[in-house]
């Protein structure tokens, strides 16, 4: 019967396909909500930001007040990719990973094999991968369920197989950092189909190209593919933006925020002017000694990274319109983790706050502007499988911890949660609307959010809170026990733990989830 009931939704999707929007979801790397000025932080990293473009989605569209990630990189993106906390998906943090029965990493296409790539492609959508992965070590990306994807760096699958010699040069990145993603970027493209007999082919570039342009080339060209083969589009664009990175056009340089090609935005017309970018070698380019010219390129800041993404969303506002599908799209913005300073710590909710901005201006009942309540990023798979059409498993089937923000967007519904979770190793973070309890074990007052977004005042006697906060205390006990770490290698969502034999109960109570599941899992094949 279950399997009756997936096969059929899964065909209700794919008739259906043509009518449901279109999504794009952007991911940028290290940035912390207080680093966009929509959030109205009286402090940021470095210099503040100008978005007139996330500006105008975050008020035509919305931004949640509160979203958290994780506290770095790779569990945040094993959160997005899966919709399911550690307890499930065993990445603690980076560098911190349950084992597998084969041994090694345990992979996140072992404990979550439903996917945002598997949903897309549930619901009748081509789907892109585009960007920084992390989140594919001890897997393929050919896993996850995406169509295509283009990736800077290549994945490591492969990458060694790379043509250009400065991407296959010296392990100890002497001249060269084979790591390369913003100029002069290494970038390998899967499933293009100018290459139908080729899984992976590799793209040359040159010193003055610059991998987020090499990547939005080849989004806007795939959105247009989509529209032509008459399927909506969904693209996971995880944008090396933010992320420090050595300068690739000057290889003494220590880790920074490599600067962008130059911008100009025209208030009056609302259009960007992007002004080619140049860089010339005085010396053989695998020399220490090298010196380079650079024109139309902005200093080293984080600022201009940030800009740089706001250019980014314009050009997809502008291929929308182009194509004619602005109206029948969802654009959603976020970011991995909290800015350098900030990121990985366990304190507050420094490293946890990010920007989570959502536009569908052809919705006709959609929130608008600043919305009070609580999101993490596990919410993001459950919002797209409500946007795509896309059939969920129940609960005891397969386990997901995010909650769909669509009613709430779409004004179903008044609120959207109690709680938001978090973690890091075995440090745990719960926050309410009251409340906040953070990785040092501390506790927080949070009924509302300082202007630094930083300076909540600390609850030195849990006595003496007032009913609502001893509710609300109590909650966040709750929630605390249900997703704790014992071990790093605890059971995982089917597959049995090495470190301990399990009863025959629970060898029989997995092998039924598995069942269910594979059942519902048939529809992707």
């Amino acid at each position: 019967m279950i399997q009756f009931f997936c096969i059929l939704a899964a065909m209700t999707a794919l008739d259906a396909a043509e009518q449901r929007p279109n999504v794009i979801v952007v991911m940028a790397d290290d940035i912390s909500a207080r680093d966009f000025p929509i959030y109205g932080s009286t402090t940021c990293y470095g210099q503040p930001a100008v978005t007139p473009v996330i500006d105008r989605l975050a008020t035509e569209g919305c931004y949640i007040n509160t979203a958290w990630s994780s506290t770095v990189c790779m569990p945040t993106r094993a959160m997005v990719m899966s919709g399911r906390y550690a307890h499930l998906t065993k990445w603690w943090d980076n560098g911190e990973f349950g084992k597998s029965k084969r041994g090694g990493i345990y992979p996140i296409a072992d404990s979550s094999p439903l996917t945002i790539g598997q949903l897309a492609k549930q619901a009748g959508y081509r789907s892109i991968w585009v960007g920084k992965t992390h989140v594919t070590t001890g897997s393929s990306y050919t896993r996850f369920g995406f169509d295509e994807g283009v990736f800077t760096p290549g994945e490591p699958e492969v990458r060694g197989t790379s043509p250009f010699d400065h991407f296959r040069n010296l392990k100890n990145k002497e001249f060269w950092n084979s790591d390369s993603f913003l100029w002069w970027p290494e970038v390998q493209v899967a499933n293009h189909p100018d290459h139908p007999g080729t899984s992976f082919t590799w793209q040359k570039t040159a010193i003055s190209d610059y991998g987020p342009d090499v990547e939005m080339d080849h989004i806007l060209e795939f959105m247009e593919r989509s529209k032509q083969q008459g399927k909506p589009f969904f693209v996971y664009h995880t944008s090396h933006l933010g992320h420090q990175a050595v300068d690739m056009a000057s290889p003494r340089h220590k880790m920074t925020w490599p600067g962008t090609p130059r911008l100009t935005w025209n208030a009056d017309t609302r259009t960007y002017t992007r002004h080619r970018p140049k860089i010339t070698a005085n010396g053989p380019t695998d020399k220490l000694s090298t010196t380079y010219e650079k024109e139309n390129i902005t200093p080293d800041e984080l600022k201009f990274q940030i800009e740089y993404l706001d250019f980014q969303l314009w050009q997809y506002l502008e291929k929308l319109k182009q194509i004619g599908e602005l109206e029948n799209t969802v654009v959603i913005f976020t970011s991995d983790n909290g800015t350098k300073g900030w990121k990985a710590s366990v304190e507050k909710q420094r490293s946890l706050h990010v920007p989570l901005i959502i536009y569908a201006p052809g919705q006709p009942q959609f929130v608008q502007g600043k919305q009070d309540i609580l999101s993490d990023l596990s919410d993001l798979l459950p919002t797209l499988a409500e946007i795509m059409g896309a059939d969920l498993p129940s609960f005891d089937e397969y386990e997901l911890n995010g909650t769909s923000l669509w009613p709430f967007l779409t004004k179903q519904t008044p609120d959207h949660r109690d709680w938001i979770y978090a973690y890091k190793g075995n440090r745990q973070m719960v926050r309410g609307h009251l409340l906040l309890r953070d990785g040092k074990g501390d506790w927080w007052d949070c009924s509302d959010l300082p202007h630094d977004m930083d300076s909540f005042p600390p609850i030195e006697n849990l006595d003496a809170l007032s009913p609502l906060q001893q509710a609300e205390k109590a909650m966040i006990d709750e929630v605390l026990k249900r997703f704790a770490r014992t071990d790093v290698g605890g059971p995982h969502s089917f597959h049995e733990d090495p470190s301990r034999r399990l009863t025959e109960r629970e060898k029989q109570k997995m092998r039924l989830k598995q069942e269910k599941l594979e059942k519902h899992l048939m529809k992707f094949e």
